[in-house]
Formats: C-alpha cells, structure tokens, sequence
C-alpha cells in the first residue's frame, strides 16, 4: 500500500475503519494487494465532501464516506466491508432493482424518492435524490457501483405542509369560514387586521384596525407552541422563508383553538423584511376529525 492512500485512510473516521478491518477474508483480499481501480475510487469516495457510497466486488462490499455517515445511523459502527444488500436490506426491495439494472451498464437517477430507512430516534419515513452509475475493475468490466446521495426529507415534508395548508384555506374560502388577515408593518412594528383575525386573536376589532404591535397578537398563541411560532416567524423575516404553520391558541374562554396561518415576507432592496402580510383561519374542526379513528 502508498504511503499516500495509507495517509489519506488514516485521515478520516471511515478511512481508519478501513484500515483496521480484516480484508483477508473478504473477495477484495488485504489492502496492500487491491486493484488500481479500487484504491483510486476508495480515494474519491473519502475525499468527496457530499455523501457517497461505493459498492465494490462480487459481493458488493461496502466503502464510504464520513460525510455519508449520518445516513447510516447506527449501522455506521459495522457497515464498512459489509454486501451491500446485507447493510441496505430494509429498503432491498425497493433499491435492488435500480442495483440490478446499475451492475448491467444504467446510470440511474432518483429524485425525491420515498424510502423507509430505519434510523434510530428518527422518522422512519423520508425522501432521497440518489444516483447509481456503474464503475469499472481493472479488466474493464463493470467492479460495482457509486452511490451519491442527498437526503430531501425537510424539502419534501415543507413542500407537503405548503400544499395541505392551500388545500385548507381553499376548502375555507369554499365553505365560507372566517378567515382573517393581517399586513404587519416590521419596521414599525404595526401590525394592522380585519375584524375576522382580531377576534381570532382575541385583539379587540377597533384596536386592531388602527394597529398594535405584534407581540398583542401573539399573547393568545398556546405557550407550548410559542417558541415554535416564534422561529417560523423570525425564519420569515431573516431568510424571506414562505410563512405556513399551524398552532394553537386559547381563546377568550381559554379554551384551545387551532389555526393555519399562512404569510410572506415583503424585502426592500437591500434585503430586509419591511412588510409580512398574510392570513388565519380557524382549523380545530379538521384537527379534531384527524383525531378519530377510522
């Protein structure tokens, strides 16, 4: 072995896992005997800074890097040298086919595909935008495969929120609920609404014609959910992020309420929030009913 790659191996997590795993028993043979091709792609897959995964031999043992780690979950304590369909086999049946169709020459693409990886203290469920491309051994036939994969659970479950919030406030519109609106002026922090969010918010209607500051608004809202309104709002205002969540408030009877509130923030030329218009709709009767069983 170089003293290069050995250099490079003892340079990441992954790498001194490789080095300290017994190869000799496996069909790739102890380290210093690996093929060209082997050592160069072993070398781009630690080197690369976006996950990657390399699945190599007849039995598609397993190499990757430390930046693929976290996908692993537990699985990263044992996965190096492992076959592939050993390491992956809760979702074989769903990527076998694409691993099939790689090893016969396809270079495949996946975007935003649903997978159920099992990772502990984790949703089980989530969407990946992978890509499978055949790599070749020294003879020049096809040795494996090279994985790199990106997870797109939050792009996806935010995408999924945004769509049933506008399912929501069209069956509103549709059936004829109160729903109200607001124009927050950030700069001054005036926040002007119609009679219809005003007593949404417990905001006395006059009051909230003329205008008052957001925090009067924001005294209804559940304290529980109130650190969670809180980022979605500031998230809004620094990054310009779509405003659409749903929280709950205790009314004027404080009892407890739910509301979608959907908005979006107004930037000035230099980037800054000036204005965060948006609406609220009452939606505890559709939480209750998700609340029944079937």
């Amino acid at each position: 072995m170089s003293a290069s790659f050995r250099e490079q191996l003892q340079s990441s997590v992954t790498g001194r896992e490789i080095l300290r795993a017994n190869w000799g028993n496996t069909s790739v043979g102890e380290i210093d005997g690996w093929s060209t091709p082997l050592k160069t792609f072993v070398s781009a897959v630690l080197a690369c800074p976006t996950p990657m995964f390399l699945a190599w031999g007849e039995d598609l043992l397993s190499f990757f890097n430390d930046a693929y780690r976290p996908i692993l979950g537990l699985r990263a304590e044992s996965a190096v040298g492992t076959r592939f369909q050993e390491l992956w086999r809760d979702i074989w049946a769903d990527i076998g086919p694409l691993v099939s169709r790689t090893l016969a020459g396809e270079s495949i693409e996946m975007i935003e595909t649903r997978l159920d990886i099992s990772r502990p203290g984790k949703p089980k469920e989530s969407w990946w935008t992978f890509s499978y491309s055949p790599v070749m051994n020294e003879d020049g036939a096809i040795g494996g495969l090279m994985c790199i994969t990106r997870e797109m659970t939050q792009q996806v479950l935010a995408a999924k929120a945004r769509q049933s919030a506008a399912e929501q406030l069209q069956a509103a519109l549709s059936k004829g609920d109160r729903i109200g609106s607001w124009d927050w002026d950030v700069v001054d922090d005036r926040v002007t609404a119609d009679e219809a969010f005003a007593l949404i918010y417990n905001v006395d209607p006059e009051r909230a014609a003329r205008g008052a500051g957001v925090n009067e608004f924001l005294d209804c809202i559940h304290p529980d959910d109130v650190p969670f309104v809180r980022s979605q709002i500031e998230a809004t205002i620094c990054y310009g992020d779509a405003y659409c969540t749903e929280y709950r408030i205790l009314n004027s009877r404080g009892h407890v309420q739910w509301v979608s509130a959907q908005g979006r923030a107004i930037m000035n030329q230099d980037g800054k929030c000036v204005r965060f218009p948006g609406v609220s709709f009452d939606i505890t009767i559709n939480k209750k009913l998700q609340s029944y069983p079937c």
